[in-house]
C-alpha cells in the first residue's frame, strides 16, 4: 500500500508538471498573437511596439495560469504574490546573416515585482547568461541554433524568440509574508523537484516572423 501511495503521488507529479509546460506554452502562443497585432495596429500608426506594449501583452496572456491581479506583486518593494510565485518572460529580436548564421539585436526580460504602476519591471535589457534561459543572446554572428536549437533565420530577415516561464527564489514569499524552501513546495508538487533555470521554471518558447511595427531597436 506505500509503495502504491508514493506511486500515485508520483505520477500526480509527472501530470502536473505536463500541466504547467502546456500553461507556459499556450501564454506564449497566445503573447505572440497578442504582440503581431499589436505591431501590425502600430505600424499602421507609423510607430513601432514600445516596452508597454511587451508588458500589456503579458497581462493578458498569463491571465490564463495567474487569473485577476495575481501576478503582480502585493507589496511594493517586496515579493510577495498570491501563489508565491511569479511570470517572467523574455523576447529576443533576431536577424539572420549569410550562412545560416544570425545576431541579436536586442532582448528584453521581464517580470512583477513592484505594486505600483507599472505591475511589470525590467530584468534585464539582454544578457549573455544561458543559467536562466533556455535562449543563448549574442550580438555576434553565430550559428542560428547556438541561440536556440529550433530556430531558422534567413538572410536579412528577422525573427522573434519569445520564452515565457515562472519565476520562483526561496525569498518569495505568499500575500501573507509566508516562505517556503523547495520548488517542489511552491509549486505543489508531492516528491519532484521541477527542472530550474537559475530560479526559472517550465520554460516555453515560440519563433515567429514579425509584422512591421517590431522595432529593430530595443524598446524603451
Amino acid at each position: 500500500m506505500p509503495v502504491m501511495i508514493i506511486l500515485l503521488f508520483y505520477i500526480h507529479d509527472l501530470i502536473k508538471i505536463k500541466r504547467y509546460y502546456s500553461q507556459t506554452e499556450f501564454v506564449a502562443q497566445q503573447m505572440a498573437n497578442v504582440l503581431q497585432n499589436l505591431a501590425k495596429k502600430r505600424s499602421a500608426e507609423g510607430k513601432t511596439l514600445k516596452y508597454e506594449d511587451l508588458c500589456h501583452a503579458a497581462s493578458l496572456a498569463y491571465l490564463s495560469i495567474y487569473p485577476g491581479t495575481t501576478m503582480y506583486s502585493t507589496t511594493y518593494g517586496q515579493y510577495k504574490h498570491e501563489f508565491i510565485h511569479c511570470p517572467f518572460f523574455a523576447v529576443y529580436y533576431v536577424q539572420g546573416t549569410t550562412g545560416g548564421k544570425a545576431k541579436c539585436l536586442w532582448s528584453k526580460h521581464i517580470t512583477t515585482g513592484t505594486y505600483t504602476a507599472p505591475n511589470w519591471r525590467l530584468f534585464y535589457n539582454y544578457t549573455n547568461d544561458v543559467s536562466h534561459s533556455s535562449v543563448r543572446y549574442s550580438a555576434n554572428e553565430v550559428t542560428a541554433s547556438s541561440i536556440y536549437p529550433t530556430l531558422k533565420v534567413e538572410e536579412n530577415k528577422p525573427k522573434i524568440i519569445l520564452e515565457t516561464s515562472m519565476f520562483w527564489a526561496n525569498n518569495f514569499m505568499d500575500k501573507n509574508g509566508k516562505k517556503v524552501s523547495t520548488a517542489r513546495e511552491a509549486f505543489g508538487f508531492r516528491f519532484v523537484n521541477p527542472k530550474r533555470l537559475n530560479d526559472l521554471y517550465f520554460h516555453s518558447v515560440v519563433i515567429f516572423t514579425p509584422n512591421a511595427g517590431f522595432p529593430e531597436v530595443r524598446p524603451d
